[in-house]
């Protein structure tokens, strides 16, 4: 699995919806989130703490076709590490996935797609004594998923998501570099809520995910608030 690949599901995606209907439904915001990753990666394990990210997310509805994005940036946040006296670092995470579907039935949508992200640890000082523990991940998977949902957001709505990964890693880990198959799941649930009459709404939600290398030697697990702003035509 490459990002070429990954670009290349989003341009079709994009295609898809220049053919849709004019009369469709355009959903777009950005996004905060608050999240923890704990990465198991041998002993000890690595964990963020509570970070903070911004984002993009969106999305596209005409008839039965469905068109969602969402991107996740988080530039820099310290690192912790369980049972270790240290300091981490030059963190770094970005996370997007792109997806089209279909709405079979009113309030059910099943969708497939493309995800990347990366994950960048830079260099440790223990007891104030720098060693070389950096940690890299490049990810890229194939989403399958579906989603159920109230047909209205006004004057408040409801979703909850789910959604399966098959994919590739490349870990760099103490100058070692090794490729591995992953897989995982990703469940979201959230409250859309309208302000008022406008077309702006708020949607606070949860996140759960977890990923693992098919050798299960680097694993790491992901719980996470957001709170999306969402202008949408959408009723």
């Amino acid at each position: 699995m490459r990002k070429p690949v990954i670009v290349a599901a989003a341009a079709m995606a994009l295609c898809a919806s220049m053919h849709g209907q004019t009369s469709g439904t355009f959903t777009i915001g950005p996004r905060y989130s608050n999240y923890a990753t704990t990465i198991d990666a041998g002993v000890p394990s690595l964990k963020t703490g509570r970070q903070n990210a911004i984002g993009l997310v969106g999305g596209y509805r005409t008839g039965s076709f469905v068109l969602d994005f969402q991107y996740d940036y988080d530039p820099t946040n310290g690192i912790g590490v369980s049972n270790l006296i240290a300091d981490f670092g030059d963190y770094q995470r970005t996370r997007g996935e792109v997806t089209v579907g279909v709405s079979p039935i009113r309030g059910f949508d099943i969708h497939a797609g493309g995800r990347w992200e990366s994950v960048r640890i830079g260099g440790a000082s223990i007891f104030g004594n720098p060693v070389a523990t950096d940690l890299n991940i490049d990810h890229q998977a194939i989403v399958v998923g579906g989603r159920v949902q109230t047909d209205s957001w006004k004057p408040f709505g409801w979703y909850l998501l789910g959604r399966g990964y098959i994919g590739s890693a490349k870990f760099d880990r103490f100058g070692v570099r090794v490729n591995s198959d992953t897989s995982g799941y990703r469940a979201e649930t959230a409250v859309p809520v309208a302000l008022g009459e406008s077309a702006w709404f708020v949607v606070p939600g949860l996140e759960y995910e977890r990923m693992r290398t098919q050798d299960s030697l680097v694993r790491w697990t992901t719980n996470r608030f957001f709170i999306n702003f969402l202008h949408s035509s959408r009723r």
